[in-house]
């Protein structure tokens, strides 16, 4: 039997009829795959470009508890509350830590250690729908030492030359009711002309914390605790403070 053919001018049923829209894949790049590995190479570049200027021109600047620490070369720390301001600037906070600078205010080093390693019983800040502080404000004309406990727990031991400073409570407190404790005392004599006026404070701050990270303190202090330079005896003080 002879294959069927069509007449002549009427095109085969069998046929398939190329579709309109499509064309060849006649590009060596595509059929290679080179395309990902240019684009893969392009973003490679991008990115790099972006840190090696952001290395020679910082855009931002860093802070560790409150001291600027930009260009500080080498450190390590733990238990740390890192935040970023609206200004794209990063503060580092952990208490215990300290950074020691030059006399032009250059960072060197990083001493001390952080007061919340082994803590048990901490709690995320998330858990807590207020921002919780210590602040300190030394006088050099009232020599004090303080050593502060939080729910039984050594928290922070100030000396002298101790400069201020403003630390976070959160990993600390509990919702509820929360003890705290500190024990002062008289550390040499009182340096000449001061007197009543002459004060050291600590006090603790409730506030709310905006989208940038700055603490905004609601006033007054929800506890305090302040000593003058006419004071001269230990002192041993418990109290309970309110955590929302």
């Amino acid at each position: 039997m002879q294959p069927y053919q069509p007449p002549r001018g009427i095109p085969s049923p069998l046929a398939a009829a190329p579709s309109p829209t499509a064309t060849p894949n006649t590009s060596p790049m595509l059929a290679s795959g080179a395309w990902r590995r240019t684009l893969a190479a392009g973003l490679l570049s991008a990115v790099c470009g972006l840190l090696i200027a952001s290395g020679d021109t910082p855009a931002s600047e860093l802070y560790i508890n409150g001291v600027r620490s930009t260009g500080l070369k080498a450190g390590e720390m733990v238990h740390c509350t890192v935040k970023f301001d609206s200004a794209g600037n990063i503060h580092i906070l952990s208490p215990g830590y300290k950074v020691v600078v030059d006399a032009e205010g250059r960072p060197l080093r990083i001493e001390g250690h952080s007061d919340l390693a082994g803590a048990a019983g901490t709690r995320r800040a998330g858990q807590l729908s207020k921002r919780y502080v210590l602040a300190y404000e030394p006088n050099a004309k009232v020599p004090f030492t303080f050593d502060i406990q939080i729910n039984g727990q050594p928290f922070k031991a100030i000396d002298l030359g101790t400069s201020s400073f403003t630390v976070d409570l959160m990993a600390r407190l509990k919702a509820g009711d929360n003890a705290i404790r500190v024990i002062g005392k008289p550390a040499g004599n009182s340096p000449p002309l001061g007197g009543e006026s002459d004060v050291v404070k600590l006090r603790i701050f409730r506030g709310d914390e905006r989208a940038d990270g700055t603490f905004v303190a609601q006033l007054p202090a929800i506890w305090e605790l302040v000593r003058s330079a006419v004071d001269r005896d230990p002192i041993d003080r418990a109290g309970v403070i309110e955590a929302e």
